[in-house]
């Protein structure tokens, strides 16, 4: 059915095809509240720069276990909501003012108006699970799945925050962060299965599935960020917060770590200094380690989904996570 389309085109057309309405719809329901009219301008901006496309990992979780995906589409807007929510606050707390050529929320309306819209999103999100139809049980089980998802969240950054005030942000630390997020992805599938009526056996194994691939999007969208392809590398060095690939590499290479060190906290870093540290990261091993990994937990992801029943949704799944390491190298085509 995708065959003709590149692996990326590929995967965006699997998300799209399953999700992509209640991704744009996530994208306006702020917008479009009347209640919210003072604050049209960034939303107008979150409309147009803002695109999620989790929604289909939840629908395709309900369709996996012979659930209705449609059935998920309240659910599947909710998280897409908390998902901005993160999005927006992770820009703040990283003080990033623009990503890929564009500015962020926060860089062209500030803190203030970011963290009202974070909050607002969330408000939003619990309010659609609040008014879902469901049994009581299958209520508390997401309420108490969201809960773990958003103190695990919390002490994720909690952690990341003290162990950079004390230097001692690690390659293995943050690889602990990056699986600690990871639950945002498990959280879109378990509740995708809930909502399905899936077993506990399918619950599990999707909610492991979701896991995975949160781990290697993760790896994907960290390392182009150690190659400055998002051109955030320059602040992250700046504020201490380094990438995973960076700081793996640091590990390898003595001269690069001394060349970061020494750029934390600087007035200014130059392109050159910039252009000087991606090219020793990538003088170590890393695009090896990163790729190898990808392909361990794309395998992993895969593993999950034998134990259950195979139908065109599950081939789906299935597809996602096979194109991981094909989608990771040539991403990379522009290095």
């Amino acid at each position: 059915m995708y065959k003709k389309y590149t692996v990326e085109e590929r995967c965006r057309k699997i998300l799209e095809d399953n999700g992509g309405a209640v991704a744009d719809k996530a994208r306006t329901i702020l917008l479009e509240d009347r209640a919210l009219k003072d604050l049209r301008a960034p939303l107008e901006f979150i409309s147009k720069n803002w695109r999620d496309l989790t929604p289909a990992l939840t629908r395709l979780s309900c369709e996996a276990v012979g659930g209705q995906p449609d059935v998920a589409n309240d659910v599947a807007l909710a998280m897409c909501l908390m998902h901005l929510s993160f999005y927006v606050w992770d820009d703040m707390i990283d003080n990033a003012h623009s990503k890929t050529f564009k500015p962020t929320l926060v860089g062209k309306f500030g803190g203030g108006t970011s963290l009202i819209i974070g909050g607002l999103a969330s408000a939003k999100a619990f309010s659609i699970l609040n008014e879902m139809d469901m049994e009581k049980t299958k209520r508390q089980t997401i309420t108490r799945l969201v809960w773990r998802l958003w103190t695990q969240m919390a002490r994720a950054e909690t952690v990341a925050a003290r162990l950079r005030s004390k230097k001692r942000f690690s390659h293995e630390k943050k690889m602990w962060k990056i699986k600690m997020e990871a639950i945002d992805l498990e959280t879109c599938l378990r509740i995708g299965a809930i909502i399905g009526k899936g077993s506990e056996n399918e619950i599990y194994h999707l909610g492991k599935y979701g896991f995975y691939l949160g781990v290697i999007v993760a790896l994907r969208n960290d390392f182009r960020v150690s190659v400055n392809l998002t051109l955030e590398l320059t602040e992250k060095i700046r504020s201490g917060r380094l990438p995973y690939s960076l700081l793996w590499a640091c590990d390898q290479s003595e001269k690069l770590q001394r060349k970061t060190e020494k750029l934390i906290d600087a007035n200014r870093i130059e392109k050159t200094q910039i252009k000087e540290i991606v090219q020793d990261t990538l003088d170590t091993q890393v695009l090896d380690h990163i790729a190898k990994n990808i392909t361990r937990y794309s395998k992993k992801a895969k593993g999950e989904l034998f134990y259950l029943k195979k139908n065109n949704t599950t081939y789906a799944l299935k597809s996602l996570v096979d194109f991981q390491p094909r989608l990771f190298r040539e991403g990379l085509s522009m290095l």
